[in-house]
């Protein structure tokens, strides 16, 4: 190369490839140390260029110097690789940017842009390059025709992106990892020692869990009596609806006879909008409704799709389409996939352009939306669901509205009114362009005609009872935050699966355990700060006012600081209360947490025996008298399911092998026939036990907070 390099950073290295064959016609790649990177010459201006990529945080936060004390602020950044062991394979990306930085005279930072990937590019800009001459690439996805356009236009660095996301990060140590050590403090001071965490969104966000979960463990349900009767196969509901008294509903009962006269038919137009196309939240909301994947795996997921240029960057808040991301020739492109031919040709012909918007904005990058492209191969099926989700949402926000029909019958015996309601589909309109993921509501009513003399063919008073409010998914609780404003789009995920790794919850539809209320009983005592709602959305907006350019990073950072210390001051106090009040909590809760179930041999239970350096494995509490025990992956998280084997019966284990990898069931009997074909790559696959790819063999997922132990 010559002397008048630019260094382009890309933020993982399926992207760097992107980037350097949409610029450069005469592309080439090249390695160094085993890294992979791509030089040319940028077509549009003679530039000679490197692209390189970074694989996530390859810098993070650590103490200067090492302390289990708290509180500690005294923090600085350090390639990942210096500290954390699961950071090794950063090393190679690390030197590889240093040593393109010495040759270049310009860096310009093409990280996805949000916080995360400007603090990324910025790091690297600061840290590896150590120069003055830095730009901007700002792309929303992978197309040529979006990343010419991004490096035609590129502009000066975005400081306020990567400064506020240095203040989040640096916060979310503090908070993260002050917090977190108090705990285990505590538990120290009544001679326990557990990894236990809280962190600045984990204890808003558990408390918002708890006041739920209280609410339906304080419930008493009361009877209530409903009366209905049947004409021509519908069930009508008494007018009065719920009779709290059953001697009025069966006076209702006795009343009516077995014949009654249609009293009134009403009927009325509804208009149905589409609905408005994915922001991040919503996806992860419907794909977990029609699919039932976990909100962690959908962006995963997404992003998948995001790299291999089929749709636009998942990491957004916006519902918008501007026009200037030339929709119409979206719209053309799909028409060219058998799949979406028939819609995309409708709306073609129809000349339909103007998409259904919602009100959410996001001044960095538009609603999620198909790029056009089509898949160069044949997605995994995971993948090829979710995208088809994106594509047909996508389509169904340019159709007409749905037009309903809705109809209320009222029929009278003897002066009981009863009532019935049905909706048919008129006009489909939208509903014909999202399909199969549109949940139907039709229920057809027979004809009915006002005066009409018709016969009860039964009637019956039933006792049912009030239920508890429902309890949230993880899907209904990130959608839940970020009403709350709490967390950020990227991350409310991660401190959902945190809370139920740290044992703090379980289940789909979540319950909070009881160590869980415990943790949240306590700080409610003793630190109600760590639970405050406004204290974590101040910090929130305070770092949204940085991006603006109207908040400095220092005194953010300086304010959140002093209102910390003040909680640690206070939490010091009372650490032995502290400590004793979670112990009782903690150890019944790891109880409950590693009975696996009922052993073959004895009927004791069976339990997940944890050892030193990571080594488990399944034992019966029948030992020493039955020895019957199962292996367990050495450092795997491992979680019981309460449910058996499909095939031979013996229990089923949740287990996740290690950040990057995706949790997988198992039985835990390693001789049952669901394991016949382990170890084998195909069927791998087919038992879902893939591992996630990782940038060039690793995976570098974003979070808030990249400190070794720090939470959110």
């Amino acid at each position: 190369m010559g002397e008048h390099l630019e260094l382009i950073v890309a933020e993982k290295p399926k992207v760097a490839e992107k980037i350097a064959f949409a610029l450069c016609s005469n592309a080439k790649r090249k390695a160094l140390g085993g890294i992979a990177y791509y030089e040319g010459t940028a077509t549009e201006d003679g530039t000679e260029i490197a692209v390189a990529p970074a694989v996530g945080h390859v810098y993070t936060l650590v103490e200067k110097e090492k302390t289990n004390t708290y509180p500690a602020f005294d923090i600085e950044w350090v390639p990942s690789f210096e500290v954390e062991k699961g950071a090794a394979y950063t090393k190679g990306y690390v030197k590889l940017l240093e040593n393109l930085s010495k040759k270049a005279e310009k860096l310009t930072v093409a990280c996805d842009y949000d916080i995360e990937g400007s603090l990324i590019g910025y790091n690297v800009f600061r840290f590896a390059y150590k120069k003055k001459t830095g730009a901007r690439m700002k792309f929303s996805a992978l197309t040529k025709e979006d990343l010419v356009g991004a490096y035609v236009e590129r502009g000066e660095l975005d400081y306020n992106n990567a400064f506020a996301g240095e203040a989040r990060h640096i916060l979310d140590w503090y908070y993260g990892i002050n917090l977190s050590r108090a705990l285990m403090s505590a538990l120290k001071a009544a001679n326990r020692f557990k990894i236990m965490s809280i962190g600045r969104v984990q204890g808003p966000a558990l408390g918002i869990l708890a006041q739920l979960e209280l609410k339906i463990r304080a419930f008493v349900p009361t009877p209530y009596w409903e009366v209905t009767i049947y004409i021509k196969d519908i069930e009508f509901m008494h007018s009065s609806g719920r009779f709290e008294n059953e001697e009025e509903a069966h006076k209702a009962l006795e009343a009516t006879k077995k014949e009654g006269t249609i009293e009134s038919i009403e009927k009325r137009e509804q208009i149905v909008q589409p609905n408005p196309p994915f922001d991040l939240t919503s996806l992860q909301v419907e794909a977990y409704r029609v699919f039932g994947v976990a909100p962690a795996r959908t962006l995963e997921l997404a992003q998948t799709l995001y790299e291999g240029s089929l749709i636009s960057y998942p990491r957004t808040s916006s519902q918008k389409l501007p026009a200037k991301l030339n929709l119409s020739g979206i719209i053309k492109k799909l028409s060219e996939n058998s799949e979406y031919a028939k819609q995309a040709n409708t709306l073609l012909d129809n000349k339909w352009f103007k998409p259904l918007e919602g009100k959410k904005e996001d001044p960095a990058h538009p609603a999620i939306h198909p790029t056009g492209q089509s898949p160069s191969g044949k997605l995994e099926e995971p993948e090829r669901k979710l995208y088809d989700l994106i594509v047909r949402r996508f389509l169904s926000t340019f159709a007409p509205n749905t037009k309903k029909e809705r109809t209320a019958v009222v029929a009278d015996s003897n002066g009981q009114k009863y009532s019935a309601s049905g909706v048919i589909t008129t006009e489909k309109g939208w509903i014909d362009f999202y399909g199969q993921y549109y949940k139907t509501e039709d229920k057809e009513l027979p004809q009915f005609s006002k005066g009409e003399k018709v016969q009860l063919e039964k009637k019956k008073k039933t006792k049912k009872e009030t239920k508890p409010p429902r309890r949230y998914t993880d899907a209904s609780i990130i959608s839940e935050l970020e009403d709350h404003h709490l967390g950020t789009k990227s991350t409310r995920a991660t401190i959902v699966e945190t809370l139920h790794k740290r044992g703090y919850m379980t289940g789909k539809s979540i319950q909070v355990s009881d160590l869980g209320l415990k943790v949240i009983d306590v700080l409610g005592k003793y630190a109600p700060e760590i639970l405050d709602e406004n204290l974590t959305r101040k910090l929130e907006d305070d770092m949204e006012e940085i991006q603006n350019g109207k908040m400095g990073k220092d005194d953010v950072v300086k304010e959140g600081k002093e209102i910390l210390i003040q909680i640690l001051d206070k939490f010091k106090k009372s650490e032995v209360k502290i400590g004793n009040e979670l112990l009782g909590a903690l150890e019944a809760s790891e109880k409950i947490r590693n009975t696996v179930g009922i052993c073959d041999k004895c009927g004791a239970q069976l339990r997940i025996i944890k050892m030193r350096l990571g080594k488990q494995f399944i034992g019966c509490g029948g030992y020493p008298n039955c020895r019957n025990a199962y292996p367990l992956p050495g450092g795997a998280w491992v979680m019981p399911t309460e449910k058996p084997c499909g095939t031979c019966g013996k229990p089923v284990v949740i287990v996740k092998m290690s950040k990057g990898r995706s949790a997988f069931q198992m039985c835990i009997d390693p001789k049952c026939p669901t394991k016949a074909n382990w170890g084998k790559k195909k069927e791998e696959k087919d038992n879902n036990v893939k591992v996630a790819e990782k940038a060039e063999g690793q995976t570098a997922t974003k979070t808030e907070g990249t400190g070794k132990g720090a939470e959110v």
